[in-house]
């Protein structure tokens, strides 16, 4: 059986979020958060075995990624992007059996919605970024900040110019760093609709540059962070690729119960996507 997500759109507030789903209308909510430079496509692979497992996928563009629109007020740090991610978690019937699956970015906002909503969600996996205090320690080192310089380049204002350039030759870079097995080709051509011209590219780029201000805009989300101790309030399954190019394996020592993949880079769902999904149905069998 070949499962295709299939795009959609939701309205609300003045802004529109699409997304891509697949499954029994009925079935429970798994809600898939993509990185950057990423869109939801990356999450075909894990559909198959998703909506085999009993579940309905929703997998949305982040604000400002096309087609989702971008936001009016320029706002794009952590807490907006939860915002987004609860507003439509809720359109789509979430419940205590919803499954909150985040990839890079995305996991980073996973771990935030969850502590915000927890009504919203009984399950939480992310992937390849671990909650802000394992990530803070691993951002001590030499290595993660030779592996991060990326971050510090996006504060630049012609950032928006040198990732255009030459048909997204810094964005190829990237992911040819963080996963060299894996052709990123297909996946730029859904970038390059996702950001087809500056404004979605400073969108894009508006995370990076919203975590980085000095006074972050979302004090209140960094405080509840701070206090939970980087512990996710339900069952949660962190997986890591152990060549991961982007973030390196040590982030695994900060994240007690976290499962290495051996032999895979930054993107799991798209180089070992049945391992992944093995490793989502023992967790979902598990007690928690």
């Amino acid at each position: 059986m070949l499962i295709l997500l299939r795009p959609d759109t939701h309205s609300s507030g003045g802004r529109t979020t699409a997304y891509l789903h697949a499954g029994h209308a009925d079935a429970p909510l798994a809600l898939l958060l993509h990185g950057f430079p990423d869109t939801p496509h990356s999450w075909n692979p894990l559909a198959e075995g998703l909506v085999e497992a009993g579940f309905r996928v929703v997998a949305p563009w982040l604000r400002g990624y096309a087609p989702s629109s971008p936001a009016a007020d320029g706002d794009y740090g952590p807490s907006a992007h939860v915002s987004d991610v609860a507003a439509l978690a809720q359109v789509m019937g979430a419940d205590e059996h919803t499954l909150l699956i985040g990839h890079d970015i995305g996991a980073a906002i996973a771990y935030a919605a969850a502590l915000r909503h927890p009504n919203l969600f009984g399950r939480v996996a992310t992937l390849s970024v671990p909650p802000p205090p394992a990530l803070s320690a691993v951002m001590t080192s030499y290595a993660q900040l030779k592996r991060s310089w990326y971050t510090f380049a996006f504060q630049h204002p012609a950032a928006e110019e040198l990732i255009g350039a030459d048909n997204f030759a810094f964005l190829r870079g990237l992911w040819t760093d963080w996963s060299p097995r894996l052709d990123p080709t297909p996946h730029l051509d859904h970038l390059h609709a996702a950001l087809p011209d500056r404004e979605h590219l400073s969108a894009a780029l508006g995370w990076y540059r919203a975590v980085f201000q000095p006074t972050p805009p979302d004090q209140a989300l960094a405080t509840e962070q701070a206090a939970a101790g980087g512990r996710v309030p339900m069952p949660w399954l962190y997986l890591h690729g152990t060549d991961d190019g982007c973030v390196g394996a040590e982030a695994l020592q900060y994240v007690p119960g976290g499962v290495p993949l051996h032999g895979v880079g930054h993107f799991p769902q798209l180089e070992a996507p049945r391992e992944v999904v093995i490793h989502l149905r023992k967790f979902l069998e598990s007690d928690g």
